[in-house]
């Protein structure tokens, strides 16, 4: 039997074990470089983080800094250095080793206020090694439109006990509210300087905080440059120079046309406003001034016995304190010996052959008996001075005047003469007789009176309108604008929006700012008046007073004559006032605190908060000097330069 050898195999095992050797070696390095590498990575984002956070404090920094100085901010293309490669500090004061920090504020987009004043804190946070992190902020100053109602002064009055209130609010002072139940409720933050008197009794859904810091009230020195926005645009207004006047010669009535007839009036060249002044020939008279805004006529015929004979209230005779618009210009209603809808005036110049009564002094009473059942028929209604729906046509269609003897719609000068042609076609079309013009009217000099409220027909419109003395205001807005008086804004009548407050894009919107009073008038729209001795409530269209707007006063918001009525209930019996009900959809910002609207004779109040205050408030609105967060940002370092980045955002 053959044997073979056995082969001596130990220097394979010997090169196996190297191998392996190798390989643990191998992946003991490995796992040391990944290890490392983590800690690299882990040490590069602990840096970049507290890079970032460096910078978000630096920019709350820059914040804060302006808060305590708004003035800090350039205004126009430049910008300003608050902190340039500063020591970083934590918390404790401590300085955070290897950073260094600069922080820059400048205003960034449109820098005219005209949409907001807006502004940037950028910081720049570097290390030694050359690693850069730049942040920035971007602060929207808030306007006093953010508030619900602010109050400078609080010297009187208190919150009734069943008020509620939208919206935040604040007083430079304290407040005080009633006691009782359910107390007076508040679904939006509350702020004061001073204390609150019976605080308990608040319902304070929106939080409540006293002790708080005093914003500045605007002042006249802040509104000087609306006068010059306005005059851009051509929208300077010479009103009643008398500065308290309750009686302005001047009304602006916001309209809108369809001039694209699609049955809406929701396109951005479709709003407009036009300006009534009265006659100035001679001197303004008191009834030109009653008839810009309806007041009572007082002009009553006199010389006649007692109307109809008797001496109850319903036959007696006429006089200025029984009947104060028998000759109003401004009031109507169906006359059944007419057969159709007349003014007041029109009806006591008619001339009637009623079968029992014979003879001039007969015919006047019958004109005053048709009169005082016109001003009681469901029909009844009163119009601010120049209204078309004042001159019916035979059909019942109000006609569009220019001018009358008591005044007239003013011309807007930015026209030259010559207005738009789709404005001047819509009058000349008069589709289905809904245009009808007073004789001598053409459809020129008629869509002259109409101020066009877009940049399509004003290239230079700034969004401000200014007037020099008093103004009413009233009508259908659709447009952005601000109205500045330096005497009191009237409130003639309602003034609506054409998209409903508070809608996402903020399309309307109207800014109403007096150096003096913001005045609900006492009219024959806005509260009664006797008709044969009987107060008589609702002769406007709508059964209660609405306005939306942003006012703000440097006087007081309040109610004309409030107690001058009796107590009697307006149909809509809102809480049981004579007046009915007053809805502000906006805010209220004014200088003092006016009890005006307590009182059976008073309005009820029913007032909403419009939060486009803040998200797109009203053109140059007055701001409070303070700086809210808006977004953050991360720019790019890589190449970055702040003068550059300022001048190309600005």
């Amino acid at each position: 039997m053959r044997v073979e050898s056995l082969r001596n195999e130990r220097g394979i095992a010997l090169l196996l074990t190297i191998l392996l050797s190798l390989m643990v070696a191998a992946m003991a390095v490995g796992i040391i470089l990944m290890t490392s590498n983590a800690n690299l990575i882990s040490r590069f984002h602990s840096t970049e983080a507290m890079m970032e956070m460096a910078a978000d404090a630096g920019l709350e920094r820059g914040r804060d800094m302006l808060n305590g100085n708004a003035a800090l901010v350039p205004a126009g293309q430049s910008h300003d250095t608050l902190e340039l490669n500063q020591p970083v500090l934590d918390a404790t004061g401590a300085v955070i080793p290897g950073f260094t920090r600069s922080i820059f504020v400048g205003e960034n987009g449109d820098t005219t206020g005209q949409f907001g004043n807006f502004a940037s804190v950028i910081a720049e946070v570097r290390t030694a090694r050359g690693a850069v992190v730049v942040r920035r902020m971007q602060l929207k100053q808030d306007p006093f439109s953010r508030f619900a109602r602010f109050f400078n002064t609080w010297s009187c009055c208190a919150w009734g006990n069943t008020e509620v209130v939208n919206g935040p609010v604040h007083s430079n002072q304290g407040m005080a509210l009633q006691t009782g139940a359910p107390g007076a409720t508040f679904n939006g933050p509350v702020t004061t300087v001073n204390n609150i008197t019976n605080q308990g009794s608040g319902n304070w859904n929106g939080g409540v905080t006293t002790g708080s810091a005093a914003i500045t009230f605007p002042t006249t020195t802040t509104l000087n440059n609306m006068q010059t926005y306005a005059t851009t645009g051509n929208m300077n207004i010479t009103g009643f120079a008398t500065a308290t006047a309750m009686d302005p010669d001047t009304r602006i009535e916001f309209v809108v046309l369809d001039l694209n007839n699609d049955g809406l009036f929701t396109g951005s060249d479709e709003g407009y406003f036009r300006v009534w002044k009265a006659d100035p020939a001679g001197g303004v008279s008191a009834n030109e001034r009653a008839y810009v805004t309806a007041r009572p006529w007082n002009n009553v015929p006199g010389g006649l016995a007692n109307t109809n004979g008797g001496g109850t209230a319903a036959n007696l005779q006429p006089s200025n304190a029984r009947d104060p618009n028998l000759l109003s210009p401004n009031c109507g209603g169906l006359s059944a010996a007419l057969g159709r809808w007349a003014r007041a005036d029109t009806i006591m110049s008619a001339t009637f052959v009623p079968g029992a009564l014979a003879g001039q002094a007969a015919n006047s009473a019958a004109r005053i008996v048709e009169t005082r059942n016109a001003l009681v028929s469901g029909t009844r209604q009163c119009f601010l001075g120049g209204d078309r729906r004042l001159y019916p046509n035979a059909a019942g269609i109000g006609q569009w005047i220019t001018g009358n003897a008591y005044g007239n719609w003013q011309a807007w000068p930015g026209y030259g003469g010559t207005p738009p042609a789709a404005l001047v076609n819509f009058f000349n079309t008069n589709t289905g007789g809904l245009n009808p013009m007073a004789g001598g009217v053409t459809a020129n000099n008629l869509a002259l009176t109409f101020w066009p409220l877009s940049r399509a027909q004003n290239i230079n419109f700034q969004g401000v309108v200014f007037v020099t003395g008093s103004v009413a205001v009233s009508g259908q807005l659709r447009g952005r604008v601000t109205v500045v008086a330096t005497g009191n804004i009237i409130l003639a009548d309602d003034v609506a929006y054409v998209t409903p407050p508070g809608s996402p894009n903020c399309n309307d919107i109207l800014g109403l700012i007096t150096t003096n009073d913001a005045v609900i008038e006492n009219n024959n729209l806005n509260t009664p008046f006797r008709v044969k001795d009987i107060w008589t409530v609702r002769f406007d269209d709508t059964p209660s007073e609405t306005f939306h707007a942003f006012m703000l006063t440097l006087g007081n918001f309040q109610g004309e004559n409030i107690g001058g009525d009796p107590a009697v209930t307006a149909p809509e019996n809102c809480g049981g006032k004579s007046r009915g009900c007053k809805s502000i959809v906006g805010g209220t910002i004014q200088q003092g605190v006016s009890g005006t609207f307590t009182g059976n004779s008073g309005w009820a109040e029913q007032d909403t908060w419009d939060n486009c205050g803040v998200r797109n408030p009203p053109p140059f609105y007055p701001t409070t000097g303070r700086y809210s967060k808006n977004r953050y940002y991360e720019i790019d370092p890589v190449g970055f330069n702040v003068a550059a980045w300022f001048l190309a955002n600005q």
